[in-house]
């Protein structure tokens, strides 16, 4: 009997735990969060600089309702100077976005991307009205993606995708 009551009061404390440090990752439990497949189809360059483990993809909308044909680049851990941590590109609209809401909507864990309902919604970059009016200078073609995005010195940071 006290193993067991040991083992409760250590599974309770792990969540705890797990919620104070990984949010997200106790919200996958309750369904409010999902993850996301990286995609290794696509080679990440900023300002020239290769980056891995950095790129995943999006096919459906949070609800499954609607499709979509989204790529997602997680910057948070990458060493650059921007606000825009997370940018979607929507490959389908040909649209360059940035997610505005908690920083608590996006974790990654493992390797493996974890994003809340609220974390499937973007701005796009160029919008005077929601988000900052920049000119993303997008440019789609067909192994590649170049756009830029916003530092926080006033600068363009380049980013590049190709296909491999």
């Amino acid at each position: 009997m006290k193993k067991i009551i040991f083992l409760v009061i250590l599974i309770i404390f792990s969540l705890i735990t797990l919620y104070y440090y990984k949010p997200v990752t106790i919200d996958y439990l309750f369904g409010i969060t999902r993850t996301l497949k990286q995609e290794n189809g696509y080679q990440l360059n900023i300002n020239n600089k290769r980056y891995d483990n950095c790129v995943f993809k999006s096919t459906e909308s949070f609800d499954k309702k609607r499709k979509h044909n989204f790529v997602i680049l997680y910057l948070r851990d990458l060493n650059i100077k921007s606000d825009f941590e997370i940018i979607v590109v929507n490959l389908d609209d040909k649209v360059v976005g940035y997610f505005c809401g908690s920083d608590k909507c996006y974790d990654k864990v493992f390797g493996t991307l974890f994003q809340s309902d609220m974390g499937s919604f973007y701005t796009p970059l160029e919008d005077d009205a929601k988000g900052p009016g920049f000119d993303t200078k997008l440019k789609m073609e067909n192994e590649k993606i170049d756009f830029y995005i916003p530092s926080e010195r006033n600068e363009s940071l380049h980013i590049q995708l190709s296909k491999k």
